[in-house]
């Protein structure tokens, strides 16, 4: 017999607490991209997808700027 898997729900935070969050993870970073360095257009990335279950938390997460996260997410312009 085939069993389905249950998944388990991911951590999803509240928009303020995430805000919240976002500022910590841009502060633990320096305020720059974790690829190229800049400081310019930060954005919050998550090492694990949200669609795979990656929650919202300060180890899954990482700063990078637009550029770079686009790459990260396989576009090539911003």
């Amino acid at each position: 017999m085939n069993r389905l898997l249950r998944k388990r729900p991911r951590l999803k935070l509240d928009p303020t607490t995430y805000k919240e969050l976002r500022d910590q993870v841009l502060a633990r970073d320096g305020w720059r991209c974790q690829s190229c360095g800049s400081s310019r257009n930060l954005q919050v990335h998550h090492l694990r997808a949200r669609s795979k279950l990656g929650d919202d938390i300060l180890e899954n997460l990482i700063s990078l700027c637009a550029s770079c996260h686009a790459l990260q997410h396989g576009n090539r312009c911003v």
